[in-house]
């Protein structure tokens, strides 16, 4: 082989792609404010459909008057349009439901 054709290697590494977790920290946030909140068993879930949906399931209708009453103080504000209904395929449960602006 001759030396004058071998050229120095400047292979250079990817650049690490950094993960944004701002949505899932917002999240997680106003999660653990219900958590603090409601019932132990309540089960919290969101949902997106061009606005932030919150719907809190839980077994009492004591419960569910409880977190009608403290879900608008949360998060200064940023629950509204609360209201309550069945939870879907769960019949010994109650939902609140809420849109999130934040």
């Amino acid at each position: 082989m001759n030396s004058k054709n071998i050229q120095p290697s400047s292979v250079e590494p990817f650049p690490v792609q950094t993960r944004s977790s701002i949505v899932t920290d917002e999240l997680a946030k106003l999660t653990s404010a219900l958590r603090e909140v409601c019932p132990f068993d309540a089960v919290i879930t969101f949902h997106f459909d061009g606005k932030l949906h919150l719907h809190i399931d839980v077994r009492s209708l004591e419960s569910v008057m409880g977190i009608e009453a403290v879900l608008p103080t949360l998060g200064a504000g940023s629950f509204h349009d609360i209201q309550r209904g069945p939870t879907p395929h769960q019949p010994f449960f109650h939902r609140v439901s809420a849109i999130v602006d934040r």
